[in-house]
């Protein structure tokens, strides 16, 4: 994928495969504290039971964004989506994928291009 090296490629690749497989009732429901998120690094995404993937993010602390308001939850409210029909998957990182979190999330927006990442 454009300039990206094959195993940055891969990684994010075999990354987007456990975020978009995890089954949906396995994934983290939408809550004021997300307990169910990891305080870590990672890449996350926000889910729709059928739509999929609608926001491919990363941070340093996985719940502490999701507890800070995010943009993709604010959108799936103004779309009137069911709070009970979206989820987060995420999946942690270890220092050495974290350090290239940025180049990881952008292939997989670009391989997936969900409509709230892009806004």
């Amino acid at each position: 994928m454009d300039d990206y090296p094959d195993y940055l490629v891969d990684e994010a690749l075999r990354l987007l495969d456990l975020l978009r497989n995890n089954p949906f009732e396995n994934d983290a429901p939408l809550t004021r504290q997300f307990k169910d998120l990891p305080g870590r690094p990672g890449i996350y995404a926000v889910k729709h039971c059928s739509l999929g993937i609608l926001y491919i993010g990363r941070s340093t602390n996985i719940r502490a964004r999701l507890r800070g308001g995010h943009k993709a939850l604010g959108w799936a409210f103004i779309d009137r989506l069911d709070p009970g029909d979206v989820r987060v998957a995420c999946t942690t990182l270890t220092f050495q994928w974290n350090r290239v979190s940025y180049e990881l999330e952008q292939i997989m927006i670009k391989r997936v291009q969900p409509p709230y990442s892009d806004r």
